[in-house]
């Protein structure tokens, strides 16, 4: 046997006759510290690739099947949609579409992961925008709200927008040739199809202002928005020409245009309701009230609908009619309907759309809300529907 032989047998040998020692950890800890880097890099980017404007872009435009127009619907009567807020449900929003005689009930909304809020019509009726947020994807809070389009019969919808902020106060123009909202520091402008036709920053207005709520004129030539308890108008989109009204006592809820464009209405809570005139520069109303739930014009102009309180009472929400033309205001009171929520007008000035709801503390918690009109003198109530969820952002079409 050669000695080099003998020596590698040695080696072999002294190896195996070694204690044993524990492995290195170096290698795992680097592993682990790799795999973390790794899993925190993914919670990083889902969201944000899952939230992507342009993703979804090409997700509605090449992946999903293409979109079929139905024939169109026989619209055999006006409609009036609502959004439902179920309280046993997650997410609670439900979009329903109701005829203005009671019947034909539909859940239009097939995306059980949506919110939603600010109905506009087309004026024919047959289309209406409305701001929808996909909480799906709502990871620190990474999901927006998107305008889309709904047929008023549910049969088709669409997306219009894709934008990397809020889209919101979508507005259907009276030429029925564009949409305007709301979204970070733009006015956006955009065609019934989605396609962009302008945008404009506004660096007068929103770094200074919390531009909620938001009111376009009905010919999109004049805004309105409130900032907490301060109003601001104007006719230019870059806030040049931007004018305050007189500071509320508290947070202004609501602004509204009349179908005129002249006048703006707007009210707080729990204190008062304002009728401002534009082109005089004067209030040409100014009604106190302890609580305001909701205050609408009717289409002519000539009537406001206010759900609330004129003197404070323990409990209850009446309809109040008010004549613009002479302030003389009536008082609708109901026996057994207490909680009124939400309000919206005919389009022919006639008919009032309200809703009420209560909460049952049985062994089913749960909202029970329904759906009545009355006739402009307050008389003929009807009730249309109920339903087990709070009725909200009542809609009446244009026709």
């Amino acid at each position: 046997m050669t000695n080099s032989k003998l020596d590698a047998d040695s080696k072999i040998k002294r190896e195996k006759d070694k204690p044993s020692r524990p492995a290195s950890r170096t290698f795992g800890c680097r592993r682990l510290f790799a795999a973390a880097c790794l899993a925190l890099g993914l919670v990083c980017v889902v969201p944000l690739v899952l939230t992507s404007p342009e993703l979804h872009w090409h997700i509605d435009n090449y992946v999903q099947p293409p979109i079929i127009t139905p024939a169109p619907a026989s619209k055999e009567s006006d409609m009036i949609a609502f959004i439902c807020d179920k309280y046993d449900e997650y997410p609670r929003d439900r979009l329903f579409i109701l005829s203005s005689d009671g019947s034909g009930l539909r859940q239009i909304n097939r995306h059980h992961f949506k919110t939603y809020g600010g109905i506009s019509w087309s004026p024919d009726g047959t289309w209406f925008v409305l701001s929808a947020k996909n909480i799906a994807f709502n990871l620190w809070g990474n999901s927006r709200s998107e305008i889309y389009r709904v047929r008023f019969d549910g049969l088709e919808s669409r997306r219009l927008t894709y934008n990397h902020f809020d889209g919101s106060f979508p507005h259907w123009s009276d030429d029925d040739d564009s949409i305007t909202f709301l979204s970070y520091k733009r006015i956006h402008q955009i065609s019934v199809n989605g396609d962009e036709i302008s945008r404009t920053d506004n660096p007068h207005i929103l770094p200074r202002y919390r531009a909620h709520p938001f009111a376009w004129s009905s010919d999109n030539q004049k805004y309105a928005f409130a900032s907490y308890y301060t109003v601001a108008y104007g006719r230019n989109p870059d806030g040049s020409d931007l004018q305050e009204l007189e500071k509320m006592k508290h947070r202004i809820e609501r602004i509204e245009w009349s179908s005129n464009n002249e006048q703006i209405l707007y009210y707080d809570r729990h204190d008062k309701l304002v009728v401002y005139n534009v082109k005089t520069k004067t209030e040409d109303i100014s009604l106190n009230m302890d609580v305001i739930r909701d205050a609408r014009w009717s289409p002519d102009g000539n009537w406001i609908a206010i759900l609330g309180q004129a003197e404070y009472v323990e409990s209850g929400i009446y309809l109040y009619l008010l004549d613009v033309q002479t302030n003389d205001i009536q008082t609708v009171s109901f026996d057994d309907i207490r909680v009124l929520r939400s309000i919206s007008w005919s389009p022919d000035s006639e008919w009032i759309a309200f809703s009420d709801y209560d909460y049952s503390f049985g062994a089913e918690k749960k909202y029970i809300g329904r759906m009545f009109k009355i006739r402009r003198d307050g008389t003929d109530l009807q009730q249309l529907k109920e339903l087990d969820c709070r009725i909200w952002e009542t809609s009446w079409s244009p026709k």
